[in-house]
């Protein structure tokens, strides 16, 4: 294994033994919401310079969406990209991910708004999404507001927010628009199967664990929505017309399968996607940058497909 992630696993193990707390599993969803709050803040370190941050409301169907607004200090205007979060759909949001927001924004040069959206499983599928379609078409309307150009916009998410982005993507293929040119996935759950290959080799000890994620879809699936749903379960859509995609992923990670089956989904339908494989690497991988080399470049291939497909001419 990669030293620097032994390392990882093996400090994150160490603290855990220490604090002697429950898995996040066992806990109301709320405190698991808090802790993740205030854990992650350790991916946040140091921020990058040369982006400007701004805590906005934007309207929303169930009322206002939170977003943080991260702008490059220089000239404008920006391409823009919509970022969706990870987090199971239950917890984390715009504050846990704004390292890796702003390292986006300077490295590809774009306004990124991150979505603050609804959570299970005070709020079940299918809010988180509404929320990301209603988050995106309000960018994209807004743009020159926000100091970006809605000519070329891509829309990107890590993990559950993966999962929103590509779900984002069918619908606003489905509702006539706007549609993206690009998706980023980073590590993204596209189906409920905790029976994969990936998942059994890698469900424990390798930051995200199999029953973490059962509770994850639990929590989510809560209202009563099916799993099967090809908004939920995006390898189940009809992909086709949907924005080319780039998917990065680590051997290590529970859901590497699902980039794989999602990868072979779009290919099928026509959709050009590159699925880029990180040797050794677990889940979060890019988030945790600061300590991983394989973090640091998962994060420069992102900037760099970032720039390449927003810069073309339409």
């Amino acid at each position: 294994m990669d030293p620097q992630v032994q390392a990882i696993l093996d400090s994150m193990a160490q603290r855990a033994q220490a604090a002697g707390a429950p898995p996040m599993w066992e806990l109301p969803p709320a405190e698991a919401r808090a802790n993740a709050e205030t854990n992650f803040q350790a991916f946040n370190d140091p921020m990058p310079a040369g982006v400007v941050i701004d805590d906005r409301k934007i309207p929303g169907p169930e009322g206002d969406i939170p977003v943080k607004v991260f702008t490059p200090s220089d000239d404008g205007p920006w391409p823009l990209l919509v970022y969706f979060h990870g987090g199971g759909w239950v917890i984390g949001s715009p504050a846990t991910h704004a390292k890796l927001c702003a390292e986006l924004a300077a490295g590809a040069g774009a306004v990124v708004v991150s979505v603050d959206y609804r959570l299970a499983p005070e709020h079940p599928a299918p809010a988180p999404l509404d929320d990301c379609v209603a988050a995106a078409k309000w960018a994209v309307e807004n743009a020159g507001e926000l100091n970006a150009t809605a000519g070329r916009w891509a829309i990107a998410g890590d993990s559950a927010g993966a999962n929103l982005a590509a779900a984002s993507c069918i619908r606003l293929r489905d509702e006539g628009g706007p549609l993206p040119v690009f998706q980023l996935l980073l590590y993204g759950v596209f189906q409920r199967d905790l029976e994969t290959e990936s998942m059994q080799a890698n469900g424990e000890g390798m930051i995200l664990e199999r029953r973490t994620m059962e509770w994850f879809w639990e929590q989510y699936l809560s209202g009563g929505a099916s799993a099967g749903d090809p908004l939920l379960s995006p390898v189940n859509a009809s992909l086709e017309g949907v924005p080319p995609a780039r998917l990065i992923v680590g051997t290590l990670d529970p859901l590497l399968d699902d980039s794989h089956r999602f990868a072979e989904a779009l290919e099928k339908a026509g959709v050009p996607v590159v699925l880029s494989e990180y040797p050794d690497q677990p889940h979060l991988f890019l988030q945790l940058s600061e300590m991983l080399d394989a973090g640091k470049q998962g994060v420069a291939e992102a900037v760099m497909a970032l720039r390449q497909a927003l810069r073309q001419p339409a």
